[in-house]
C-alpha cells in the first residue's frame, strides 16, 4: 500500500536564466516540495543567438529564447508536474501558452527596475510578494493564491532563484575545468 505524502501534491518550480560573459543564456529550473527541498534540477546548455536570429526575431528575440526555447526545454525535462512555476525573468512568461500550469513572474530586486510590458497585471501575496502574469492568464492568480496559502508560510519564494544561479555557476565552472584538463 502506497502512503500519500501531502508534500508531493505541492511541487513548486523556480525557473531563472543567467547570462554568461559571452552573453549566452543558460536556464535552470528547480522543482521543490512544500519544505523547499529539491525534487529535480535541470539546466540548459548555453544558448546564444546568431546575428541572423537577432535580425529576424527583432524585439521578440528575448521571449523566443527565454520562453519558447529555454523555458520549454526545461519544462520538457521535468519528470514531475509542478503545481506552479515562478520566474524572475519577464521574457519567460512567453512560455505560459505552452504549459498547463500557472506561471507567474516574481517581482524582486533583480528585476524590479525593469520596465515590464503593459500587458502584465500584478497581484500581491502577503506583505512582500508581488507577482505578474499576462492579462490573458489572470486566472493563474486564483490558483497561485491557493498554492501560496499552502506553501508561502514555509518557503521564501525568492531564495530558490539564488540556489539556481549558484548551481548554474558551479556547472559552468565544472565544464570549464573539464575543457582545460
Amino acid at each position: 500500500m502506497k502512503i500519500s505524502n501531502p508534500m508531493d501534491k505541492n511541487r513548486l518550480g523556480f525557473l531563472t536564466i543567467a547570462t554568461d560573459s559571452s552573453q549566452a543564456r543558460i536556464g535552470g529550473l528547480l522543482l521543490v516540495n512544500a519544505s523547499g527541498r529539491p525534487l529535480e534540477f535541470h539546466c540548459t546548455a548555453a544558448v546564444k543567438p546568431n546575428r541572423a536570429q537577432e535580425i529576424l526575431y527583432g524585439p521578440t528575440l528575448g521571449e523566443y529564447l527565454c520562453g519558447e526555447q529555454i523555458g520549454m526545454a526545461l519544462c520538457d525535462a521535468i519528470k514531475q508536474n509542478p503545481s506552479m512555476v515562478l520566474t524572475d525573468i519577464p521574457e519567460v512568461l512567453a512560455l505560459r501558452p505552452l504549459v498547463e500550469f500557472p506561471l507567474l513572474l516574481v517581482v524582486n530586486e533583480k528585476n524590479k527596475r525593469q520596465k515590464f510590458p503593459s500587458e502584465l497585471v500584478q497581484s500581491a501575496y502577503g506583505e512582500s510578494t508581488v507577482c505578474c502574469v499576462r492579462k490573458s492568464y489572470e486566472k493563474d492568480f486564483a490558483a497561485a493564491e491557493v498554492i501560496f496559502d499552502q506553501l508561502a508560510v514555509n518557503l521564501d519564494i525568492e531564495e530558490p532563484f539564488g540556489r539556481i544561479d549558484e548551481a548554474i555557476s558551479e556547472a559552468q565552472g565544472g565544464m570549464r575545468k573539464q575543457q582545460v584538463a
